[in-house]
């Protein structure tokens, strides 16, 4: 394909990356805390001064000659559109990828090394469904396929909550893999909208929103499904630690913690740690898939609504225009 570089090459702008950077992280950590302490001012104040810099963030591109983001591309439907989608599918992949590698070593007693490996159980599922998704597009409406593939994972996320902490290890893989089905077969196909609807000329600054959307999405979702998880464990474990209970805070904080306490404590006590913190856990991660259940229904329905017809451009007279490959910049 004949190259394309773009003969505008604006200077880095680093007071916007430094907004962007402190929104994302006043956000987040605003979350984590106020999962982690309940309502307080302080939590509910770095959230809201987050918001304020990814808006003043915000208005900045509006009056840079050469913005980081550019937000007449983003506000195309055919390509804002799947950003979306790509970010609410990567806030379900990654927050719960948190929760399915400690489950299988800490809740099933996997080695890292056999966690590892069970964890590529799931890619089947998705190299079933891209090519899949890319087959079905070519006949259906891709807003109908996304839509399609989002209901799936959503249906997965569901199957989630029925894992115990005793329950068998194709349970857990055969539900990560319906998800992680669903999810690829409609990040595909959002990939594939959004680069299409990019001109030449702005197809590196497409692909980079659509790769920090993504990265967006996975620290969303890394901050919400794990409060959720984590607020859920804390709960649970106060209620069930007796009093007095030495490193009890410890415990009460992550799985892991309680696993390397209860290693320190005489084997009756330590067992009655580790199964009260692993139904904690597998209660937690239940919560979450719900959460994540709902974030995935949320995107079938917005993919439907607000894609269809999105990538029904037509060719130009006497067939398809010239293709371009974009250099990194």
């Amino acid at each position: 394909m004949p190259e394309f570089r773009s003969a505008q090459r604006g200077r880095f702008d680093l007071l916007s990356s430094l907004l962007s950077l402190a929104a994302v992280l006043l956000v987040v950590h605003g979350i984590k805390e106020w999962a982690r302490h309940g309502y307080e001012p302080l939590p509910v104040l770095t959230i809201g001064v987050g918001l304020v810099l990814g808006f003043v963030f915000v208005r900045r591109q509006k009056h840079l000659a050469h913005p980081m983001i550019d937000l007449g591309l983003v506000g195309r439907r055919a390509f804002g559109g799947p950003v979306f989608a790509n970010l609410l599918a990567m806030f379900a992949t990654v927050g719960m990828a948190v929760f399915l590698t400690q489950y299988l070593q800490s809740v099933l007693g996997l080695s890292p090394f056999r966690a590892a490996l069970w964890s590529l159980v799931p890619a089947v599922g998705a190299a079933v469904a891209a090519p899949a998704a890319a087959a079905l597009a070519q006949r259906v409406d891709r807003a109908y396929v996304m839509g399609g593939g989002f209901s799936v994972s959503a249906c997965g996320f569901l199957w989630m909550t029925q894992v115990r902490t005793d329950s068998a290890l194709w349970l857990v893989l055969a539900g990560a893999a319906l998800y992680a089905g669903g999810l690829v077969a409609a990040m595909t196909l959002a990939d594939e909208l959004a680069l299409g609807a990019a001109p030449p000329e702005r197809a590196g600054s497409a692909a980079a929103v659509l790769e920090s959307g993504q990265e967006l999405g996975g620290a969303l979702g890394m901050a919400v499904l794990g409060s959720i998880g984590a607020a859920v464990y804390s709960r649970e474990m106060a209620d069930a630690l007796p009093a007095g209970m030495p490193h009890a805070e410890a415990v009460r904080e992550t799985l892991g913690g309680a696993t390397a306490v209860a290693a320190r404590l005489p084997d009756e006590t330590a067992g009655t740690v580790l199964t009260a913190a692993r139904d904690a856990f597998t209660h937690g991660m239940s919560f979450a898939a719900i959460g994540a259940a709902v974030v995935m229904a949320a995107a079938g329905v917005f993919s439907v609504a607000r894609l269809r017809g999105a990538g029904r451009a037509k060719p130009p007279a006497g067939g398809a225009g010239p293709r371009t490959a974009v250099l990194p910049s």
